[in-house]
């Protein structure tokens, strides 16, 4: 399941005018849910985890902000992103130029929207 805030554009809260930090003072969030810092384990969640919402993207822009991110990733940190269809052809792209160091995990498969975990190895 993912969500996303009606108030954060491009990592700016417009209700409160200033960066977007979920949960902080005057977010819809606030004492509403528990977030975790970075880094934080919770049972065997130990990984760095990067969401990318392509949705809001126009479609030619996606494939390069998807590989910006990938190249500062660490080993062992994923990056999942959230789609408005099936992202085949971002996996066959990952398989001619990452073969063998990524983990590709679906964590929702649509109907409206697509949640794929990559994982860098």
């Amino acid at each position: 399941m993912s969500w996303t805030c009606p108030h954060e554009m491009k990592g700016r809260c417009k209700k409160l005018k200033k960066p977007c930090k979920p949960g902080m003072q005057g977010c819809i969030l606030n004492d509403k849910v528990k977030f975790l810092d970075s880094g934080e384990e919770v049972g065997d969640m130990n990984e760095n985890i990067t969401t990318l919402d392509l949705r809001p993207m126009p479609p030619f822009e996606r494939h390069e902000k998807i590989f910006q991110i990938w190249d500062s990733l660490k080993s062992g940190a994923v990056l999942k992103i959230i789609n408005d269809h099936d992202p085949k052809p971002l996996r066959y792209q990952f398989e001619v130029e990452y073969k063998n160091h990524y983990e590709w995990a679906y964590e929702q498969k649509g109907p409206k929207d697509w949640i794929v975990n990559i994982k860098r190895v």
